[in-house]
């Protein structure tokens, strides 16, 4: 089983703790701008604007995903169906919605600039 230096170093309680505080907390965080930018007839923003918040609440929706993985995987540690930690695919989310988010913002300041 693969897993990251967060869950070697930190002590079980601490990952319980802090991996779903911080799931509980970003993922509130990124749910308004992913509602934003998908519900129809809620904004009226450019295009760009839009998939900037999509890019944006994905990003932050996948960070909340690893830190909930990464408590439930301290959970159910030592148990024989213990969950695993997140993949490398959880953190290309995150990195992929990121940067369609940066994107989006340097094409909308760029296209508004002129």
């Amino acid at each position: 089983m693969k897993t990251t230096a967060l869950m070697h170093t930190s002590p079980r309680q601490r990952r319980i703790t802090w991996g779903f505080g911080l799931a509980v907390g970003i993922g509130m965080i990124g749910i308004g701008p992913l509602f934003a930018s998908l519900w129809p007839g809620f904004d009226h923003s450019p295009w760009d604007i839009n998939t900037m918040l999509l890019g944006l609440g994905v990003g932050l929706c996948a960070i909340a995903y690893i830190f909930g993985r990464i408590a439930v995987a301290a959970v159910t540690e030592g148990r024989r169906n213990a969950v695993s930690p997140p993949t490398r695919r959880a953190y290309l989310v995150a990195g992929g919605g990121f940067v369609l988010a940066a994107l989006a913002l340097t094409y909308a300041l760029a296209t508004s600039a002129s």
